[in-house]
């Protein structure tokens, strides 16, 4: 019998994800975790989020076609290819938990400073791009978390925020595209929940349209607090998840 109860569960939070990710351009995992992992194992659910977020990032990268800039997205691409070795590598040596609050603790200091204005002069953009798009990659194979690193960068530049955003969903997609690959050849595709990604699609759907409708009623400033307030959020569940697997 079909618990509907555990669908609507499932749609509510991939809607939710979807809409703030295609306000932000990141925080699709960060949302839609707590929600799917209520009603199914934790690696069954980063398999799910990672297919329904390229998904996502696919159409996403459609609507930004004409918007990111091609230099910054190879860069950061280019770097987040070398940090993934690294990063796996920790993963394997360092226990988990020790990395989410290392992560977290990175992340709340980073946005706490960027809160208070304090910013860092980045005069060699391109090196500055490779380094983001490392940590990214260093802490997405070591922690699954690569979006918040990016998004601080960005926001130390003062990127506009259609060019982050379209950046930042050109990098996802890219880099998603990439794990998605991994994970296939690893073994770790097989056991999705094939009908329940079906029906949280619709969901997923109409929250982009409702994302899409409301990032062009945000304003620059608002875009930028939004940003950090994600980070944090995101920190926070890190520092929360590690604690408690300590």
């Amino acid at each position: 019998m079909v618990d509907y109860s555990i669908i609507l569960l499932a749609a509510v939070g991939i809607f939710t994800a979807s809409l703030f990710s295609t306000v932000s351009g990141f925080g699709f995992a960060l949302v839609a975790m707590p929600f799917l992992t209520q009603i199914m194992p934790v690696k069954t659910a980063i398999i799910f989020i990672i297919l329904m977020n390229l998904l996502l990032r696919l159409i996403n990268m459609y609507q930004v076609r004409k918007e990111f800039d091609w230099n910054t997205v190879l860069m950061t691409t280019i770097g987040s290819l070398v940090g993934m070795y690294p990063g796996s590598m920790v993963l394997k040596l360092m226990p988990a938990a020790q990395l989410e609050i290392f992560l977290g603790l990175v992340l709340l200091t980073a946005t706490l400073l960027l809160s208070l204005q304090c910013t860092v002069k980045i005069t060699n953009k391109t090196a500055g791009r490779l380094g983001a798009g490392m940590i990214a990659g260093f802490f997405g194979a070591s922690t699954s978390v690569n979006g918040p690193p990016l998004a601080l960068y960005f926001l130390n530049e003062k990127t506009d925020k259609n060019l982050m955003r379209a950046n930042l969903v050109w990098f996802f997609g890219l880099s998603g595209a990439m794990t998605v690959v991994t994970n296939y050849f690893a073994g770790n595709v097989h056991d999705v929940n094939w009908p329940m990604l079906l029906c949280c699609t619709p969901a997923m759907f109409v929250g982009i349209l409702a994302g899409e409708k409301l990032f062009f009623r945000v304003p620059q400033e608002l875009f930028r607090k939004l940003a950090l307030v994600v980070v944090l959020i995101g920190a926070s569940i890190m520092l929360y998840s590690g604690w408690c697997d300590l």
